[in-house]
């Protein structure tokens, strides 16, 4: 923080127009996010300027690996793993029963069965090539969005919005509600970004659809006055919640075929169901020593 103090009654009291940048100041041209590097660039030596902008670069470059890493680990993670190679293992082992019933006790049936059977996961050659096309895919991504027009203060402003609207009802149902699964959590996010297209953000000149109470007009751009991230928040977290009840009632009660349950809810139930009895069965074992305990104490007896 004091950093940034400091570079900003550098910049605000200096005379540009004795340094090779000239006249106007950065603040007059528009580029009060390159001030950083400009600074270094304009009002410090040659050698002070190479290794400024050196760490600077470095700091970029390590949150940048940072974030590329993160991003490629979850989708390997918790998307390829654990969504789609899933599929392709229920799809062969539906394979194999057909091809085990069709050819049961032949040995060109039990060689066939061998060929089409799937590791139980992901193999590592395997995941580390997903990884790899995950990075070159979110490195891509990020490149275009340093052909935008605007600072990046605007990017962590969005960043930030994305993070309070979507990210956070996830955690909370995920950490405090057992009911939420996959479809509730997928759903969920696709009601928040919807809400929050269509509510509109003047920061990336995205006019609102959905015009809240207190939206008005200034300088040709519509300002939402209503707290409408709090509302795209509560939306999603209510949306994850409803969405999870029904999933989990549709599949419990086999109103789906179980083959149509991407996300497993039946399994998390009935594992959910074990626990609870296997944690009820615990507490009458740890109950049953301490009542025979309490008859088994001797009366006191009186000599009167």
């Amino acid at each position: 923080m004091n950093t940034h103090i400091n570079t900003r009654v550098c910049v605000s009291s200096s005379d540009w127009n004795l340094t090779s940048y000239g006249s106007p100041s950065p603040y007059d041209r528009g580029e009060a996010g390159l001030i950083l590097p400009l600074v270094l660039q304009h009002l410090t030596p040659t050698y002070i300027s190479i290794i400024g902008i050196g760490a600077v670069a470095a700091a970029v470059m390590s949150s940048t690996d940072s974030a590329l890493l993160s991003a490629a680990s979850i989708f390997t993670a918790n998307i390829y793993r654990n969504i789609l190679r899933p599929q392709v293992r229920r799809k062969r082992k539906r394979k194999r029963k057909s091809i085990a019933h069709l050819h049961r006790g032949t040995t060109w049936g039990a060689e066939l069965l061998r060929r089409l059977s799937l590791p139980p996961q992901a193999s590592e050659g395997e995941i580390q090539w997903v990884i790899r096309l995950s990075v070159v895919f979110v490195g891509l991504a990020g490149t275009s969005l340093t052909f935008l027009d605007n600072s990046v203060l605007m990017i962590w402003m969005l960043r930030s919005d994305l993070t309070y609207t979507l990210m956070l009802p996830q955690l909370v149902c995920v950490l405090f509600f057992s009911i939420s699964n996959g479809y509730g959590a997928v759903l969920g996010c696709v009601v928040g970004v919807v809400l929050r297209v269509l509510c509109g953000e003047p920061l990336i000149g995205l006019e609102p659809v959905l015009k809240f109470p207190g939206c008005t007009l200034v300088n040709g751009v519509y300002i939402q006055r209503s707290p409408i991230r709090t509302i795209c928040m509560l939306s999603a977290f209510s949306s994850i919640l409803l969405f999870s009840y029904l999933a989990d009632l549709i599949f419990t009660n086999d109103l789906i075929p179980e083959k149509w349950d991407v996300f497993n809810v039946k399994a998390q139930y009935s594992k959910q169901s074990q626990g609870d009895a296997v944690c009820e069965t615990k507490d009458e074992k740890l109950k049953e020593p301490n009542e025979n305990s309490d008859v088994c104490e001797p009366m006191i007896e009186s000599t009167c």
